[in-house]
């Protein structure tokens, strides 16, 4: 999770003007990185699998939300593409470890 996070701070960063400037998906993605740490942390001190899960819900929804923009938008750039599909499968198998976990 807490990987996952990295990635989206990275990426808020990329789209805050030093790939490009792209304020709608900066924004989203601090968001989803800060909300996404907070559920690692949670997990890792307490072992709250239940927060965790719910932070990664959240996430979830953001990329849902990401590939609907990038799919149906004027402006589909292949490696925003590639993003979105890989951490979507990421947080998939965080969500499955997460409900099997103990």
């Amino acid at each position: 999770m807490l990987i996952e996070a990295v990635t989206f701070a990275i990426a808020s960063i990329l789209h805050l003007g030093i790939s490009e400037t792209f304020i709608a998906a900066a924004i989203p993605e601090a968001i989803i990185a800060v909300v996404l740490a907070a559920g690692a942390l949670a997990v890792m001190r307490r072992g709250s699998r239940w927060l965790g899960l719910a932070t990664t819900l959240f996430a979830l929804a953001g990329v849902i939300i990401g590939l609907s923009v990038i799919i149906g938008g004027p402006v589909s750039r292949p490696i925003d593409l590639a993003y979105h599909a890989t951490i979507f499968v990421a947080l998939v198998v965080t969500v499955v470890l997460l409900l099997r976990s103990r």
